[in-house]
């Protein structure tokens, strides 16, 4: 794909949140966007550190379903430079239910795990990832998130996707004041 086509779908792409609607539009506007090259074209964008087109693609793409799409995202994840765009790409592997991205989210809560660091709510996204994501690795780790010794609402937060802050014996109010 050409840059101007990569041009024509991001301005298609701009201004807000990319939903089915919008998904459908662009893929009948350009039909490369509903093929498995929208997978290169994050790729590329990826690349040349071009972080908020590559989360216009990557919501596109959370849309369309591209296969392979979790083994583009999670390497975003891990690497850590995808910044402003980063809360987005955790909440999409979850929507994909990418069990692949499991050890990179729990990367994310380890490193922002205290609340004075500066994405702690992108912990709290991660854990509701997980949940999403939902496979026996997912759970265990939010299983350690829940019982570990981390900040008090991260534990509420664990417990309550798995469903077990009562049988911990957490109350609400003292967890997440």
């Amino acid at each position: 794909m050409t840059n101007n086509a990569i041009a024509r779908v991001d301005d298609l792409l701009k201004g807000g949140y990319v939903g089915k609607k919008k998904a459908a539009a662009v893929a009948e506007a350009v039909p490369e966007a509903a093929s498995p090259a929208v997978l290169d074209w994050l790729r590329t964008l990826a690349a040349a550190g071009e972080w908020a087109r590559f989360g216009r693609f990557a919501g596109l793409a959370a849309e369309l379903h591209p296969e392979g799409l979790a083994e583009v995202l999670v390497p975003a994840i891990e690497s850590g430079e995808a910044g402003a765009v980063l809360e987005d790409l955790v909440d999409i592997a979850g929507q994909i239910g990418a069990p692949e991205a499991v050890p990179a989210l729990s990367r994310v809560i380890d490193t922002h795990r205290e609340p004075d660091a500066p994405y702690f709510p992108l912990c709290i996204k991660a854990i509701q990832s997980l949940s999403e994501i939902g496979t026996p690795e997912a759970e265990a780790v939010l299983r350690t998130v829940a019982t570990g010794d981390g900040p008090a609402p991260l534990r509420w937060h664990a417990a309550e996707e798995l469903g077990i802050e009562e049988e911990l014996g957490y109350d609400e109010d003292e967890m997440l004041s």
